[in-house]
């Protein structure tokens, strides 16, 4: 059993857990990192990031480079058929393209050079709140005793629910599947992005950058229809030449999950006892993209501020109320969808310039169209 105590466990040490550690260990607090796999991920997937997430980085120390050594301005909207194209333009480049995996391990590695303990190759399986503390079981027989807890557990809900947090399913459920393939040669970064595969919102996203592709469908709808969306998108694709090869068999096997896109706007609160919930275990996920790696580092970088004044403070728990407030002014016009009816919109951004320059913004950026 271990006998340490530490200010702030940080439970899930993806890219909002590593964030937060980060952030709390350099205002010298003892930071508790735990995670059920081992470091550093060999599973690795082409994601693309916010312009956004370069200054976030120099906050956290964490060098850009070779992380952000990927900008793509190559950007390509579709219509559900291919009948029609638009190409949105940007002042600087759209964002980054990086290896999810990747860019996460030097987060975790960034994390421990700071300071932070981390516990990996363990999982949580029992959580006790009590007064003044909270008591962590894992799976190896140890036991972790902090102040305060920070859940960036991922997608799943059994901590939340024994946090006293409940997760809301939101308005829409969003199914999402992604598969990836190595290239024979180096592709010029792009994305291209097929809009209106039905009437509620969904597309389909295509990630080129260097040697790896990249295919993903955002169904909204049932989730048995995922996995055929994503089949008849990469055919087409490829006969389009949107996609680089044929990834149609691939795509029959390809794993569906649910994405809880958005659904921080419909939770109560994200504050437990002695417990704050951030990332995707939050619902920090923009309902426009499906973009969950910068708004889950955001929200960590909050929390850590919150979480900071709650450690200075006689009356924790009063502090910690404020992460609601705080995120909501900040991050609530990021993560909700646009205000227009996709089905009235679509149309106008292959006949209008600049309306396919402000779907860019709102997608790559969050704007609000």
């Amino acid at each position: 059993m271990s006998d340490e105590t530490y200010d702030v466990a940080v439970v899930g040490a993806g890219p909002a857990g590593a964030t937060a550690a980060i952030a709390l260990a350099q205002k010298e607090h003892r930071v508790a990192l735990i995670d059920r796999d081992t470091f550093p991920r060999r599973a690795t997937s082409l994601s693309w990031l916010n312009l956004r997430i370069k200054p976030l980085l120099a906050q956290l120390g964490v060098r850009d480079k070779p992380l952000l050594s990927c900008p793509f301005r190559k950007v390509t909207f579709h219509d559900a058929d291919f009948a029609k194209s638009a190409r949105p333009h940007f002042e600087e480049a759209a964002g980054y393209l990086v290896e999810r995996g990747d860019f996460g391990n030097a987060l975790v590695k960034a994390a421990v050079k700071q300071g932070v303990t981390l516990i990996e190759g363990t999982a949580v399986t029992n959580l006790q709140l009590k007064e003044t503390c909270t008591i962590l079981k894992l799976t190896d027989g140890a036991e972790v005793e902090s102040t305060l807890l920070v859940l960036a557990s991922g997608r799943e809900g059994e901590l939340l629910d024994r946090a006293g947090v409940a997760r809301e399913g939101g308005a829409s459920a969003m199914w999402t599947t992604q598969i990836s393939a190595s290239l024979t040669a180096p592709a010029e970064p792009r994305i291209e992005i097929v809009l209106g595969l039905d009437k509620v919102g969904s597309f389909g996203l295509c990630c080129v950058a260097d040697e790896r592709v990249a295919v993903s469908i955002n169904w909204i709808g049932e989730q048995t229809e995922a996995a055929p969306a994503l089949v008849r998108f990469c055919r087409a694709g490829l006969a389009r030449e949107v996609i680089p090869l044929d990834l149609s068999e691939q795509a029959r096997a390809a794993v569906v999950v649910r994405s809880p896109a958005s659904v921080a706007l419909d939770m109560d609160t994200h504050v437990g006892k002695h417990t704050l919930v951030i990332g995707d275990a939050g619902g920090f996920i923009s309902a426009a993209s499906n973009e969950g790696i910068y708004p889950a580092m955001w929200s960590a970088r909050i929390a850590a501020e919150v979480t900071d004044t709650a450690l200075k403070s006689a009356h924790s728990q009063d502090e910690l109320m404020a992460f609601d407030s705080s995120w909501r002014m900040q991050m609530a016009d990021y993560l909700r969808a646009p205000n227009t009816d996709s089905q009235f919109l679509i149309p106008l951004v292959f006949s209008n310039q600049p309306m396919a320059d402000r779907m860019g913004a709102a997608f790559f950026s969050g704007e609000n169209i």
